[in-house]
């Protein structure tokens, strides 16, 4: 009876196991209060009340939560991609053949949106650890998993984009492991980073940064929620896996020669810095920037190919502030009100993985502004900024992750955490009373 009047079916289960779980403690009490178990039963049914007014104000408390703020953002974004592309100065003289896929990625990417917005994100909880450790191991195969028709798709590339979660899921299915959990998930964590290691090319110091910033601040954040103990030692774990990542973001840097660019820039990159100099310095409000004919051309001619390297760059010299601006203004809104609505997730796998979306996300964001105004900020991330500039596999890998964010938010209020070990429960409902002596002994 007190189901029928829950609207949301995905609440009904869980609504049904809480009902169940209160009226067995309940007839328990009452039965150790001497009564039958017939009538302890019966009367534990009726101190629960009518169903009706019961499932009506449950009905209210278990109701979907979408974030209709972020949806519109969302959506904004990926109008302004289309419309940058079919903008007849941005791609179409220069791709005509490519105008009839602009269509198709952006249908794709909502479809995976609305897929993963719809999906019920806890069953990422019952095997957390089985997904965690192939999502991992992606690295190792980005050179492998490409599609090759009129243009190169480098799906094995952006799929890395999916580490942060991966981490985030191994760290929920090893979190009452203590030192030896942590141990286990710097491990895991150093997987992509042997795999950028392994690759020996630029695109392993984009992985690379993201690892040190991402992953670092998930280990820090679990061991800040209290998920592997308090011990000081596990501290000194995390800052020993960011130090090590440094240690391999160095060597690579060194191996691959960008380290010499650090202290003498080459030729092609004094020329870019000329250029972002001359933009900045012209840019007007609105409008193109009152720059030399050289510089104009350059802006044209990357307009046109849509390279996501300079992208914000030359939106800016060819619009203005105002439009520099209103272009990440639905990025920054989602950004804001992500950060925000990810602080009252009740559930330790919604905040894990909403942390995590967000880290990548906002991370993906601020490397792309910065490498558009810093000539050797290129070596910070090998990713497009997200729902704007190029890389169709990156926008659907984008929305996915926003989706799946959305699915967190949305089923907040029914969402679960499986069941700890017993002596972190004991200890969890030992902290949750009074600290007398009496309790103290209990618990001994």
């Amino acid at each position: 009876a007190v189901g029928e009047q829950i609207r949301w079916k995905r609440a009904r289960p869980v609504v049904a196991r809480e009902l169940e779980q209160h009226l067995t403690d309940q007839r328990d009490a009452f039965t150790a209060e001497g009564n039958d178990p017939e009538v302890a039963e019966r009367m534990a049914v009726e101190e629960m009340g009518d169903p009706v007014s019961v499932g009506t104000a449950l009905d209210r408390v278990h109701r979907p939560r979408p974030q209709w703020g972020m949806l519109a953002a969302m959506a904004v974004s990926l109008c302004g991609w289309l419309a940058l592309r079919l903008f007849e100065r941005y791609g179409v003289s220069y791709f005509p053949e490519y105008i009839w896929r602009f269509d198709a990625i952006a249908l794709l990417a909502c479809g995976v949106a609305a897929a993963m917005y719809f999906l019920d994100y806890t069953w990422l909880g019952r095997k957390p650890l089985l997904l965690a450790v192939p999502l991992l191991c992606l690295p190792f195969f980005q050179s492998v998993l490409e599609v090759t028709k009129d243009y190169t798709y480098q799906i094995g590339t952006y799929t890395t984009l999916l580490v942060p979660l991966a981490l985030a899921l191994a760290i929920y299915a090893l979190r009452d492991r203590g030192t030896a959990g942590l141990a286990l998930c710097c491990v895991l964590g150093l997987l992509p980073v042997a795999a950028c290691m392994a690759a020996e090319e630029p695109f392993g110091m984009g992985m690379l940064w993201s690892c040190l910033l991402c992953n670092t601040a998930l280990l820090a954040y679990g061991q800040r929620r209290g998920l592997f103990g308090g011990k000081r030692r596990n501290w000194l774990l995390v800052a020993g896996y960011g130090l090590a990542v440094l240690a391999c973001l160095a060597v690579v840097m060194r191996h691959t020669g960008y380290w010499s660019v650090l202290w003498e820039l080459p030729e092609w990159m004094t020329c870019h810095r000329d250029r972002i100099r001359d933009i900045v310095g012209h840019a007007k409000f609105l409008g193109m920037a009152e720059v030399s004919a050289e510089v104009r051309e350059y802006v044209r001619l990357e307009l046109r190919l849509g390279g996501y390297e300079s992208q914000l760059l030359v939106l800016l010299g060819s619009f203005g502030w105002a439009a520099f601006l209103l272009a990440q203004a639905p990025m920054a809104v989602l950004l804001g009100t992500g950060w925000r609505t990810c602080r009252g997730q009740t559930s330790e796998l919604g905040r894990l993985v909403s942390v995590s979306i967000l880290l990548t996300l906002t991370w993906q964001a601020g490397a792309n502004v910065l490498q558009n105004f810093v000539p050797v900020s290129n070596l910070l991330t090998a990713y497009p900024y997200p729902l704007l500039t190029d890389g169709g596999t990156a926008l659907v890998i984008d929305c996915a992750l926003l989706g799946l964010l959305l699915s967190v938010f949305r089923g907040s209020s029914i969402a679960r955490d499986t069941i700890r070990s017993q002596t972190v429960q004991t200890t969890q409902k030992l902290s949750e009373q009074p600290r007398d002596r009496k309790h103290f002994w209990l618990f001994c």
